[in-house]
């Protein structure tokens, strides 16, 4: 789960810009990396980095490769990436650490991201349409990651997660989990498992099942936020309701507001009551919200699954759970 999390996120970075560069792009070809007069070495990580996006149909070009300013550093540019259903630019990824000896489950990556470019018409029709409502035909990013798995402390800790999506705001997310060890992880969730319905899947055991139980009862959150800022997300969205239900702007928000007013009057606990007014107050003057868990001590994810679920007073307590708008 955390390892898939560690492989995901650095896809995510590398997958999530205008082509800057005048050297000449080099094309993947059965979703191998190819590069002209690359460093073997270079070549080769950069290889190891973007492996995993050719298992979807996935071909991947880039146009240049520099040592990075660090031992494990590698900087990646002009970089094209083409699947079943998108195209993407990135202009370059910047690596000062990573697991080299283990790029398929990482156990600890610093990677930068600058510039990735997704064009409305590069997307399937859905996800094109969903662009447009928001008056997008082009979205930018940035990102940042930062993480380690530490197996002496049995701790994972994503020190940052930075994405800018440039048109729209700001997402940043932090979170430590202690209590289990990569091992751990890799007994419960065996990797390369086909999706279940897939070829070569088989059948759901009681095994598997039991193996999760057992690692989420060891999982526990030693901290966690995530936050937006926003830049016009909530504008764009305001815009697109009135549209869609020939309203103007100001009386769209208006009935967004006064539907959350409405919901909040039914609340039945003080948690659900303070979530809406920051809501509220967010959707009012967009800023940055977030969303904050400081527990006076690591907790259990199921005790806290459970708890949720049933006395949410109870569980604002136990995790330290706060949300603010700025």
């Amino acid at each position: 789960m955390m390892l898939a999390f560690g492989r995901a996120a650095v896809l995510a970075l590398a997958t999530a810009q205008p082509l800057g560069f005048a050297a000449p792009l080099a094309h993947g070809q059965d979703a191998r990396v190819m590069t002209v007069e690359a460093n073997p070495e270079l070549k080769k990580r950069a290889d190891a980095l973007f492996d995993g996006l050719g298992k979807g149909g996935g071909k991947v070009s880039y146009g240049a490769l520099e040592a990075g300013a660090t031992p494990e550093g590698l900087v990646i540019k002009q970089i094209e990436i083409v699947s079943p259903d998108k195209k993407v630019t990135i202009e370059a990824i910047e690596i000062k650490a990573f697991d080299w000896a283990n790029p398929k489950e990482p156990r600890y990556a610093d990677i930068a991201m600058k510039n990735l470019v997704i064009a409305a018409d590069a997307l399937d029709p859905e996800a094109a349409e969903n662009f447009r409502e928001l008056g997008l035909s082009a979205l930018t990013v940035n990102g940042e990651l930062v993480f380690k798995f530490d197996d002496k402390e049995k701790a994972f800790d994503v020190a940052k997660l930075f994405i800018d999506f440039v048109e729209l705001g700001e997402m940043r997310l932090r979170l430590k989990l202690v209590g289990v060890t990569t091992n751990d992880i890799k007994t419960a969730v065996p990797g390369e498992k086909p999706a279940p319905g897939k070829p070569g899947a088989g059948k759901p055991n009681s095994q598997d099942a039991q193996a999760m139980m057992g690692l989420l009862s060891r999982l526990n959150i030693a901290g966690a936020a995530i936050a937006f800022k926003d830049k016009s997300l909530v504008e764009r969205m305001i815009r697109a309701d009135a549209k869609k239900k020939n309203l103007s702007e100001v009386a769209a928000k208006a009935k967004m507001l006064e539907e959350l007013a409405e919901e909040r009057s039914k609340a039945e606990d003080d948690v659900t009551k303070e979530f809406l007014d920051a809501a509220i107050k967010f959707l009012r003057t967009p800023g940055e919200i977030e969303l904050a868990l400081d527990p006076p001590a690591p907790a259990n994810v199921m005790a806290a699954f459970m708890m949720i679920m049933g006395n949410r007073g109870t569980f604002k307590q136990m995790m330290g759970l706060s949300v603010s708008v700025k």
